[in-house]
């Protein structure tokens, strides 16, 4: 049986990895002539240990979250696509990640960059693609850096 995606959706920050995931995104997105979601959370989880916090910050963050993400919607329609969907969160990515965005949107297949973080940083903060691969209730594909070594 071939499974048939409708509504893949690809996590991004800007980075190498996730560049990696989006271009498979987009081709599998063609090959199942499905929906592209294309998500990006803000951490917060950072910003909220900063007692006098200005709004300034999260403007900020958030202006270059729509402009990351103008960039990656420009790319896929570009390469074809026309059902694009973009969100922009703030919280916590693994959660929002893993099952929030994908139960609310419908998504049947995530794809992830791989982290780039050591054994011991893993042990320490975890990474989102493990986090994700546990709660995440669809299909997932972890993108590999082949030039990247462990």
């Amino acid at each position: 049986m071939i499974q048939k995606y409708e509504n893949i959706m690809v996590a991004v920050d800007g980075s190498r990895e996730a560049d990696l995931a989006f271009v498979k995104g987009i081709n599998s997105a063609l090959r199942n002539q499905a929906r592209l979601t294309i998500a990006h959370v803000i951490d917060t989880r950072a910003l909220q240990s900063v007692s006098t916090f200005d709004a300034e910050v999260y403007e900020e963050l958030q202006a270059e979250a729509k402009k990351l993400m103008a960039n990656y919607e420009e790319k896929a329609r570009a390469a074809g696509l026309s059902d694009i969907v973009t969100i922009i969160e703030m919280g916590n990515p693994k959660t929002l990640l893993a099952t929030d965005i994908p139960d609310a949107n419908g998504v049947d297949l995530i794809l992830v960059g791989a982290t780039g973080l050591t054994a011991f940083e893993r042990l320490l903060i975890g990474s989102s693609s493990e986090y994700i691969l546990r709660h995440t209730k669809v299909d997932l594909l972890v993108v590999r850096d082949k030039d990247k070594t462990m």
